[in-house]
């Protein structure tokens, strides 16, 4: 068969794909007919899948915003979106499992309608890593000094820099910049009397495209043991622009709420004992939410990210053949990567 008569071929298997699985998945079921594409161009087959997951809101269409919604069949766009892979934040959010509304696997498998195991993973583009370099004490104040290093894709990258710096009644913050090696030394101070866990919130941003926007935290012990792993005290869940709080002990009392993102800080008010409403900032990215507080003697800095991202969900393929697509994608005009794995089918 001739070179072109293949492409052909292939490129119209992927648009008979693509049409009939945006066909037959917006009534919920795939049919015999769309699994046996497999046997025609397996690729193919779940490239289509992947671009539906990714361009389609699913139904019902708000099952993000809706913590008590399963959605009938699945798909992670924004409603109305306007360009390819806007995704919505709601439904990105549910799939990670620290989120007290998250989906379950077998609950999105179900969603799929899909006879081979997937896995969906999604991540900032840039890595932003903090090391702690040194601190001494003087004069009822210690000073901090950090390393930040920011890459992508293993390289590095030079980026533009607003850290945040928490700790019990206490806050600051400050730009920087990262060299063209994606490093860059960063040191304030926090007075002595805010003993108990800090939390340093870096966010990274390239000079390129503000859409680009990554963050990364440390807590660490501030005149104090090392703080216990994050949601030892209280999960916080971020759905619908709203923060959920949900205390892991009768004994945690979180008193303070912040919304951290690149450009904007806000100080959040609570609108019952357990939720506060989170602004819909312009800023092109991430929002950091941050929750403090006691827990009997005990100073806490919980965190959490809107949306909550990175996040993976379904089946372990490492061991198993497997299709994985790449994309870039839009969430809240903030760029992440998306990858969508695929298994073989199960018969």
């Amino acid at each position: 068969m001739p070179s072109i008569s293949i492409d052909t071929f292939f490129a119209c298997t992927l648009m008979v794909a693509v049409v009939i699985i945006s066909t037959v998945m917006s009534t919920g079921i795939l049919t015999t007919q769309i699994n046996s594409l497999q046997n025609t161009n397996q690729q193919a087959y779940f490239q289509a899948i992947a671009q539906y997951i990714l361009s389609n809101p699913g139904t019902p269409t708000d099952w993000g915003s809706n913590p008590a919604t399963i959605p009938d069949n699945f798909g992670l766009a924004a409603n109305n979106s306007l360009y390819p892979n806007q995704l919505d934040i709601d439904k990105v959010s549910r799939l990670n499992a620290q989120n007290a509304f998250g989906l379950t696997y077998p609950e999105v498998f179900n969603a799929t309608a899909l006879k081979s195991a997937f896995a969906i993973s999604i991540s900032q583009i840039i890595d932003v890593a903090i090391h702690p370099t040194s601190n001494f004490t003087s004069n009822n104040a210690t000073t901090y000094t950090f390393t930040i290093q920011t890459a992508e894709d293993g390289v590095p990258a030079q980026t533009s820099l607003h850290y945040y710096v928490i700790a019990q009644n206490f806050t600051y913050n400050a730009l920087n910049n990262t060299a063209s090696d994606g490093t860059a030394s960063i040191n304030f101070e926090i007075p002595d009397s805010s003993a108990g866990t800090a939390a340093l919130i870096v966010f990274a941003r390239t000079d390129s495209d503000p859409r680009v926007t990554s963050y990364g935290i440390y807590s660490f012990g501030h005149l104090s043991p090392d703080p216990e792993s994050n949601g030892t005290y209280v999960n916080i869940s971020p759905l619908n622009y709203t923060l959920s709080t949900i205390l892991n002990n009768s004994d945690t009392n979180p008193d303070t709420y912040y919304a951290l993102s690149y450009a904007y800080s806000y100080n959040l008010a609570p609108t019952s004992n357990t939720t506060c409403r989170i602004p819909r900032s312009l800023d092109n990215s991430p929002i950091v939410l941050i929750a403090s507080g006691r827990s009997n003697s005990t100073y806490f800095i919980e965190w959490t990210s809107y949306p909550q991202i990175p996040l993976k969900i379904g089946a372990d393929l490492k061991n198993s053949e497997s299709y994985a697509f790449s994309y870039i994608v839009t969430i809240k005009n903030t760029l992440y990567r998306a990858t969508l794995s695929f298994g073989g089918t199960n018969q």
